[in-house]
């Protein structure tokens, strides 16, 4: 798909015949141009988009669940992306470790290198910083 389709929220239209046919939604944060993530914003962000999943059919699924964590996902041949966290009190940043894993909760789409920036681990205020677009940004319930 397109990056200005994907921006623009482009409509997706099947162009086969009367078929049986079953979607399952992908649910991603937006990516940012600069590649810098506010924690503040990514918490209300997991928020918004829990509340999202529920609205679509996961409300049972999602009972009692709370956003925990952050999951950059890309592309699985692609080298360490260099995730970062920084504090706004200026320590020297903090490498996010980057491993293999799965885009999102199924394992239908396979592997992919994934950096978790986890709620817990870190100050409430701070940036992450990402110098490789990711390919989508999951979220994770506990």
């Amino acid at each position: 798909m397109s990056d200005r389709l994907y921006k623009d929220d482009a409509v997706l239209r099947l162009n086969r015949g009367n078929m049986l046919y079953c979607f399952s939604g992908r649910f991603s944060i937006r990516e940012r141009g600069d590649g810098v993530y506010a924690a503040g914003q990514l918490r209300a962000a997991c928020g918004r988009l829990i509340s999202v999943r529920r609205d679509a059919g996961a409300r049972l699924r999602l009972l009692r669940k709370n956003c925990t964590a952050i999951k950059f996902v890309y592309d699985a041949s692609m080298q360490a992306p260099g995730v970062m966290f920084r504090d706004m009190a200026g320590a020297a940043p903090l490498t996010i470790p980057v491993t293999d894993g799965h885009a999102f909760e199924d394992q239908t789409m396979g592997i992919y290198k994934v950096a978790i920036y986890s709620f817990a681990d870190g100050p409430r205020d701070g940036v992450v910083l990402t110098p490789v677009k990711p390919v989508a940004i999951g979220t994770i319930y506990e």
